[in-house]
C-alpha cells in the first residue's frame, strides 16, 4: 500500500510543480492531473476508501500517523501552499472531478499570499468550485515527529534551517525547479541554490549523519534531481573533512547542486528509460554536460566552478571519458572530487535498470579502475566516508540495530548510534546513546549487516 500511496503523492506534487511552469490545459498538465486521479480511484478501490486524507505535520507529510519521507522530500511545494492555506492536510474524495482538481492546481499556481485563516481558505475553494477537496485543521495533538523546530515556509529570513527534513526538501526543491526551468526554457535562480548550498554546509558540519539518512530516499520520477542532492552532499562532507576553507565548500554545495543541469533538456524517454540505454541513446545522454555548461554560461551569477562542474564531471582522470577534450587541459581538484562523488553515487543507488551496491563493492570497482580517478583525492574519500557512511542504517553482531554516526580511525570501525537494543526494543529519543567501534572496550563487537 505505501509504495501506491508514494506514487499518488507523487504524482500530485508533479502536478502541481508542472502547473507552475505551464497553464492549465497543457498536455503535461493534463497528463500528470489524469494518472493522479486514476491512481486515486484504484487506492480507495483497493482500500475500501472513499477518499484520501494527507497530513501535514511540521513540514511533513503524514498518513494515519506516519511520516512519508519519500514524498515528503519532494513534496515542498505542496507543503507550502497547505501553509498559504492555513491548512493541516488535504481530503481527496473519489467524487473528486477533473475540473476540481484543475481549480485546485490554478489556486497553487496563483495564491502567492496567505489567505487570512482557514475558514477564508474554505471559502476560497468553495467559490472555484471545488467541494470534493477538503482541507483540514492543524493538528494539535500529541505528536512522534521528531523535528521540534517550525516548519520553514519558504521566506529568506537568512538563518539557517533547523530541521535534516527541510534541508533536504530545500535542497530537492532548488534542484527540481533548476531542471525544471531547464526544460521550460526559463531563468535559473542561482542564488537560491547558493542559499540552500549553505543550509547543507552548516548540517555538514553539526549533523551530516542527520541529512545522509534522507538521500537513500529514492525520488521516485527523478532520480536525477535526488542524484544531484546526494551527490553535492558527499563532495561538501568529503571537502569539510578535508579541511578546505568555507568559501570553496559553498562553492563546491552550488555547483554540484548544478552539475548535471544539462539533462534537463534531454528526452524524457531517454532520461526515464527503465531499461539500459542503447548506442544511440548514450550518445544524446552524453551531451548533457556540454549542454549545462552553456546553460550556466548564459546565465546571472553563475562562477566559472559552475561551468566546470557541468563540464567536466564526466572526465577520467586519465582524460578519457566526455566531453572529449584537449590533452593538454588540467583538471581542478574540486571536479576531480565532484566526479569521484558521481560516480560513488550512482554505483550505490538503485535505478531501474540495475540494484544498489553496497559502498565496499562501490569502492572495489572504483580502486580496479585505476586511471579514472585521482588516487591520493580517492583514497582520502574512502578514508572519511568509510564502508559504512554515516546515515546507514546497520546491524551489529550483538542484534542491536542503529544508524552510522560518524566514520572513526579504521573505515570498518564506525560511531553507531543506537536505535534497537539487542532484543529488538526501540530505544526513545531521550535515552539513546552512541557505541565507538574503535574503542577497546567495543572490539568484540563488529557491524554484520548494512541496510541499504
Amino acid at each position: 500500500m505505501l509504495e501506491k500511496l508514494n506514487t499518488i503523492l507523487l504524482l500530485l506534487c508533479r502536478s502541481i510543480s508542472t502547473r507552475k511552469l505551464y497553464f492549465s490545459n497543457h498536455p503535461k498538465v493534463m497528463e500528470f492531473s489524469h494518472d493522479f486521479m486514476a491512481s486515486l480511484e484504484d487506492f480507495c478501490k483497493e482500500t475500501g476508501r472513499n477518499k484520501l486524507f494527507i497530513g501535514i505535520v511540521k513540514g511533513e507529510l503524514v498518513f494515519e500517523g506516519k511520516i512519508l519521507v519519500g514524498p515528503s522530500i519532494v513534496g515542498r511545494q505542496l507543503i507550502e501552499f497547505a501553509g498559504r492555506l492555513h491548512c493541516g492536510g488535504f481530503s481527496f474524495s473519489r467524487l473528486m472531478t477533473a475540473a476540481e482538481f484543475s481549480e485546485l492546481l490554478n489556486l497553487t499556481s496563483e495564491l502567492n499570499q496567505p489567505v487570512v485563516d482557514l475558514d477564508q481558505a474554505r471559502e476560497l475553494l468553495q467559490s472555484r468550485g471545488i467541494s470534493n477537496i477538503e482541507i483540514a485543521r492543524y493538528y494539535m495533538g500529541h505528536s512522534d515527529i521528531d523535528d521540534k523546530n517550525e516548519a520553514w515556509q519558504g521566506q529568506d529570513t537568512g538563518e539557517v534551517l533547523q530541521s535534516p527534513t527541510l534541508v533536504y526538501q530545500a535542497l530537492f526543491d532548488a534542484v527540481s525547479r533548476a531542471h525544471d526551468n531547464v526544460a521550460s526554457g526559463n531563468d535559473i535562480d542561482i542564488e537560491k541554490t547558493k542559499n540552500v548550498s549553505e543550509y547543507l554546509l552548516h548540517f555538514t558540519k553539526t549533523r551530516f549523519s542527520d541529512v545522509m539518512q534522507y538521500v537513500h530516499y529514492p525520488d521516485y520520477d527523478s532520480y536525477t534531481v535526488g542524484h544531484s542532492v546526494r551527490v553535492a552532499t558527499l563532495a561538501v562532507f568529503a571537502a569539510w573533512a578535508f579541511g578546505w576553507n568555507k568559501e570553496l565548500l559553498l562553492a563546491l554545495g552550488t555547483a554540484g547542486l548544478l552539475h548535471d543541469l544539462g539533462k534537463g533538456k534531454l528526452p524524457h524517454e531517454i532520461l526515464f528509460k527503465k531499461g539500459r540505454l542503447t548506442d544511440e541513446e548514450m550518445d544524446v545522454v552524453k551531451t548533457h554536460p556540454r549542454i549545462g555548461a552553456e546553460i550556466l554560461l548564459a546565465q546571472k551569477y553563475t562562477t566559472p566552478l559552475d561551468i566546470a562542474a557541468a563540464w567536466g564531471h564526466h572526465i577520467r582522470q586519465d582524460g578519457g571519458g566526455y566531453p572529449e577534450q584537449a590533452p593538454w587541459m588540467v583538471r581542478h581538484p574540486i571536479i576531480a572530487l565532484l566526479q569521484i562523488c558521481d560516480v560513488f553515487e550512482a554505483l550505490t543507488a538503485g535505478r531501474p535498470y540495475k540494484a544498489q551496491l553496497s559502498p565496499q563493492a562501490a569502492f572495489g570497482i572504483m580502486l580496479e579502475d585505476r586511471t579514472a580517478f585521482e588516487l591520493s583525492l580517492l583514497a582520502s574519500f574512502i578514508h572519511v566516508v568509510g564502508i559504512y557512511p554515516p546515515g546507514n542504517s546497520v546491524v551489529l553482531s550483538d542484534g542491536s540495530h542503529g544508524t552510522v554516526a560518524s566514520v572513526g580511525p579504521l573505515i570498518d570501525r564506525p560511531t553507531i548510534e543506537i536505535t534497537h537494543d539487542s532484543f529488538g526494543r526501540e530505544v526513545l529519543p531521550g535515552d539513546s546513546f552512541q557505541i565507538d567501534l574503535s574503542a577497546d572496550q567495543n572490539r568484540h563487537l563488529s557491524v554484520v549487516d548494512l541496510r541499504l
